[in-house]
């Protein structure tokens, strides 16, 4: 398993570079174990929540952004049953182009 692939490694860099000019980046909004998934960039357009293990999302929308609870980590995969390229996330993901992401799921603390 992954920490970030590439490509969503590259689409953390604006969100770097804005906060390195001193300008506030958005913030997205989610509850507590929950994930949600936004269809446009910045948190914008159709979302999608996620609140337990989901091995087959069956979005019909390809995700633009992504906000992650402070404190919580996320698997992430672009094929249903947690198969294909899976990617942890645990921070806030604003401007990730259009990512297709098939099933998600908590990732527990560590004891």
């Amino acid at each position: 398993m992954k920490r970030f692939t590439l490509a969503l490694a590259v689409a953390m860099i604006p969100a770097a570079l804005v906060s390195a000019q001193g300008t506030t980046a958005v913030k997205a909004k989610t509850e507590a174990n929950t994930l949600r998934l936004y269809k446009g960039q910045n948190f914008t357009g159709e979302s999608y929540p996620v609140d337990k293990a989901r091995p087959s999302l069956q979005l019909e929308m390809t995700v633009g952004s992504i906000a992650v609870f402070p404190g919580e980590k996320w698997e992430l995969c672009d094929k249903p049953r947690f198969k294909g390229n899976c990617n942890i996330v645990d921070a806030d993901m604003n401007n990730m182009g259009t990512v297709a992401i098939q099933s998600a799921r908590p990732v527990k603390p560590a004891e």
